[in-house]
């Protein structure tokens, strides 16, 4: 028996399909019977098949996008742990365990700790940290100690901040912009960059995804969520059906994997989230699980072309051939693939050297809006000055022509600054624009958060506030 935990936080149990009954993708395994859409209630509320199927691990990393569990803390706010960690928040809660952001006394910085419930068995805690702490790649979180407190088993990991790439396509989409093609790559690299990395150390992933892959500052994608990843060595022993349905190879789903082929369903995956990113969309997605698996199996691939005529016919190629139904026929590792990405990479356009210095102003408060504008002014005359009313049509605006600075105001409705700047440094979106936080309510727990998004000015408003500005817009300005 195995637990296949669903979108609703809850467990249940299933039997484990015997190989010749997993072509009839209409039938599905429940108390050791084939029933009719026996998953469909792991569909996220969503409407999409992205909950992994047979997953009995979730959320392997330092953040977590699950709603809150009903069950009491497993650790309390303010306990220390092994005299050392002292736990500040709940960062996630799920059916496995909890995420904590903590703080490390010994080294005084911040870590997440994740937990299992005393109930669950927590050797997936170990192996998951195992598989992580064994590959050192940016990629990756660091992990920096296991442990065992009140019979809790938990692993310390690096605290990151960002925004995870589902986040990141909903907001996307929400705003009607799409991804451009140079975008894509560059997220794509990233991408295969970090599966090369534990590929060569003889690890699949197995549940590749948006939501599983962290934007990070630093130019950095980080791959979380390993609870599914297996040794190659052992790939195509059992015949669990593992991972997330609109993400599944079709090898995978017919549980037909064979010995050291497992991180072909990597780069199958690969192929599925770049085109996500170009259209918005999975390639093969329905409500019904059982149809998605089905339109993997059988399905062609759709054109690419028809929709995205801008994206290179490289890049298109590419894509197609991580696609390809027989894992033979695709490409045969992710170093080829980073590659084959690099010489498709478009570099941006360098600005001319005449471009005058553009200022995108962002409060929600349109008398301080004009206030800000003018010491931009007496700053630098000459200035090219935009404004938002609040984050979101600041990212409007930084899409249609990234900034050198911007004024930046943290408590807005709808997107606060915070956020804002979450999403431009993890999206790498205006990585040359300096953002300087205007703010009468910035706290210091915020201010440590921007810092480390390479957030380093802080005005606050109030008295003084037109001599300290105008001493950082000049600094900005003569810096570029």
């Amino acid at each position: 028996m195995f637990f296949a935990y669903n979108a609703r936080l809850r467990y249940k149990e299933a039997s484990v399909a015997p190989r010749q009954q997993t072509p009839d993708l209409a039938r599905t395994v429940k108390d050791g019977e084939i029933v009719p859409g026996a998953f469909r209630d792991t569909v996220p509320g969503d409407g999409t098949a992205g909950e992994p199927v047979a997953s009995a691990v979730r959320g392997g990393s330092s953040t977590v996008e699950e709603a809150p569990c009903s069950r009491a803390h497993i650790f309390r706010s303010g306990e220390l742990i092994d005299g050392i960690y002292e736990i500040r928040s709940v960062i996630g809660s799920g059916g496995m365990g909890q995420v904590f952001e903590a703080e490390d006394r010994a080294l005084r910085r911040k870590v997440a700790i994740k937990a299992a419930w005393p109930e669950v068995d927590a050797s997936y805690l170990r192996r998951e940290a195992q598989v992580m702490a064994a590959v050192h790649h940016p990629g990756l979180p660091a992990v920096h100690a296991l442990g065992r407190w009140r019979d809790c088993d938990y692993v310390v990991m690096e605290r990151i901040y960002g925004l995870s790439l589902r986040a990141h396509l909903l907001q996307r989409q929400r705003r009607g912009e799409p991804f451009r093609s140079d975008e894509v790559v560059d997220i794509l690299i990233g991408i295969a960059d970090v599966l090369a990395s534990i590929h060569r150390a003889g690890v699949a992933h197995r549940d590749l995804k948006p939501a599983n892959l962290m934007l990070a500052p630093g130019n950095r994608i980080v791959l979380l969520d390993f609870g599914l990843a297996v040794a190659e060595f052992e790939a195509g022993k059992g015949t669990l059906v593992v991972g997330s349905p609109s993400y599944m190879a079709p090898e995978a789903i017919r549980a037909d994997v064979a010995s050291g082929s497992a991180h072909l369903l990597d780069l199958y995956a690969l192929g599925i989230i770049a085109w996500e990113l170009l259209t918005g969309c999975p390639p093969f997605d329905s409500q019904d699980i059982a149809e998605t698996f089905r339109q993997h199996i059988t399905s062609p691939v759709p054109e690419l072309t028809p929709s995205r005529p801008d994206v290179p016919r490289a890049l298109v190629d590419i894509v197609r051939e991580l696609l390809s139904k027989d894992p033979g026929d695709r490409t045969p590792n992710s170093d080829h693939v980073a590659w084959q990405l690099r010489q498709v990479r478009t570099p941006s356009p360098t600005a001319a050297t005449s471009r005058p210095f553009s200022v995108l102003v962002v409060d929600d408060d349109e008398d301080l809006q004009r206030v800000l504008q003018f010491y931009v002014r007496i700053a630098v005359p000459d200035a090219r000055i935009r404004s938002a009313l609040d984050g979101e049509k600041a990212l409007e605006a930084v899409g249609e022509d990234p900034p050198d600075l911007m004024l930046l105001d943290l408590s807005m409705p709808r997107m606060n600054g915070i956020e804002v700047c979450m999403l431009l440094r993890g999206t790498h979106r205006a990585d040359g624009c300096t953002i300087v936080s205007v703010s009468a309510a910035a706290q210091e727990h915020d201010v440590d958060l921007l810092r480390s998004l390479g957030i380093v000015h802080f005005v606050p408003k109030g008295p003084g506030l037109s001599d300290k500005l105008v001493a950082v817009i000049r600094k900005v300005h003569g810096s570029r």
